[in-house]
């Protein structure tokens, strides 16, 4: 079965590519097949390769304000649209043809040699490109299909102004032997696309896979527009597959936070209900334990010297019932004590408790907030309302139906082109 390869421009999430978190598209339990070529932090990866060149310029500026103190910030602040860095995302097949597991839940054949070809592509990567340092390099085969993240940093050297050594795309391109843009559809990075689709094309012929090439009709095109085209429909067809999935891990994820936060809510619900309750037992004990000045003068009245023999301390003579009010008294202040001791530890408690929940809530709002961003920057909001809605019986036969329908179409309308007038490299 023919296969196609995806090569198309990634998000640059460096924290998700190292599984610093785990989203909800992650086999954790797979985690360990993953292939890490190279991990190193960004800042320190421009201090190796730019920091010669920025201490170099900086020893030879007169005024401070012209010398650069962090040369990764200079570039996030640059208002030239340079990127600190670039990342690239491979993958060959689809969920359908080339998926992880196969039906028995093991390592399928198809993924093993996928996995292979890329592994071979990641290694031979930087010799094949000395201007595109790779700083963060990632195999993953704990999602649907095994794919590369790539994350390297542009170089071009031999400035004669500035730096000696820059950020810069289009000139490292340029410097690896790329050749130069002819216009807006047929730019440096399409070429080096280009030539990077042919080796990997060589590599899977070398593991005998049919590379798919999807059926265009060229004859209202140019050879630069038809080959855009192609790139254009590959690198959709890639983000709508991933979408789909991000799509359905997302449901997933809303409904799990609705039960976090419901849990919260009634967690801080009940620790509020026993505060009140310890707060209402206090009351009342303060209340009973209270002697109207009323009552002190009756039991004052109530008292008559003694005499004292012997020179002995003075003694006062009480009714046996007033003195038994006393003693409850006394006992009712010990118990006030031991209450307002285990309510000042309740409020700690409580205070402890709500902070913490408080941070869960904050923690799952901001990965709701991304999401929610994740869908509206992509034109999906509509669309996701319309995925979580409850859909009738009768919907859901016309869903499935209209599917059925889509894919009729699709392999009516996918052809290999074999013809040689039509025959462009990939």
């Amino acid at each position: 079965m023919a296969k196609t390869i995806s090569f198309v421009k990634g998000k640059g999430s460096l924290r998700h590519n190292n599984r610093e978190f785990i989203a909800n598209n992650i086999d954790e339990a797979r985690v360990p097949w993953n292939t890490v070529y190279i991990q190193k932090p960004l800042q320190e990866a421009y201090e190796e390769i730019f920091g010669n060149a920025v201490s170099e310029y900086n020893a030879k500026q007169k005024r401070s304000d012209r010398k650069i103190d962090d040369y990764l910030t200079k570039i996030k602040n640059s208002g030239n649209n340079e990127k600190q860095f670039y990342e690239t995302v491979v993958q060959i097949g689809k969920r359908d043809d080339t998926g992880v597991l196969d039906e028995n839940g093991n390592l399928s054949e198809a993924a093993k040699v996928a996995r292979d070809i890329l592994d071979e592509y990641a290694r031979t990567f930087q010799e094949r490109n000395p201007n595109l340092i790779l700083f963060n390099a990632v195999l993953h085969m704990d999602e649907a299909t095994p794919h590369l993240h790539l994350d390297y940093i542009p170089v071009a050297h031999g400035y004669k102004t500035g730096l000696s050594t820059r950020n810069s795309l289009t000139k490292g391109l340029q410097e690896m032997g790329i050749a130069p843009a002819v216009s807006k559809s047929d730019t440096e990075t399409m070429h080096w696309q280009e030539r990077e689709r042919a080796y990997i094309s060589e590599l899977c012929k070398e593991h005998e896979i049919e590379i798919e090439v999807l059926g265009v009709d060229r004859d209202s095109y140019s050879i630069p527009e038809y080959k855009k085209a192609m790139r254009e429909k590959e690198a959709a067809e890639a983000v709508i597959e991933n979408m789909n999935h991000d799509l359905e891990s997302g449901q997933k994820d809303i409904e799990e936070q609705k039960e976090i936060l419901k849990e919260i809510t009634d967690q801080i619900s009940d620790t509020e209900k026993r505060v009140m309750a310890k707060e209402k037992t206090l009351d009342k004990i303060l209340d009973a334990g209270k002697p109207g000045e009323k009552e002190i003068e009756e039991i004052k009245s109530q008292v008559s010297d003694v005499m004292s023999f012997f020179g002995g301390e003075p003694m006062v003579k009480l009714p046996k019932k007033s003195f038994e009010k006393m003693i409850s008294r006394y006992r009712v202040a010990g118990t006030f004590e031991n209450l307002s001791r285990q309510y000042a530890s309740a409020i700690e408690a409580k205070d402890k408790i709500i902070a913490g929940l408080k941070e869960q809530i904050s923690s799952l709002k901001s990965k709701v907030r991304e999401f929610t961003d994740f869908v509206s920057e992509h034109g999906l909001m509509e669309d996701f309302r319309e995925f979580i809605r409850p859909k009738s019986m009768k919907e859901k036969l016309e869903i499935g139906k209209q599917k059925s329908r889509e894919m009729e179409s699709q392999k009516r309308n996918l052809t290999v082109v074999t013809d040689k007038k039509h025959d462009i490299a990939i």
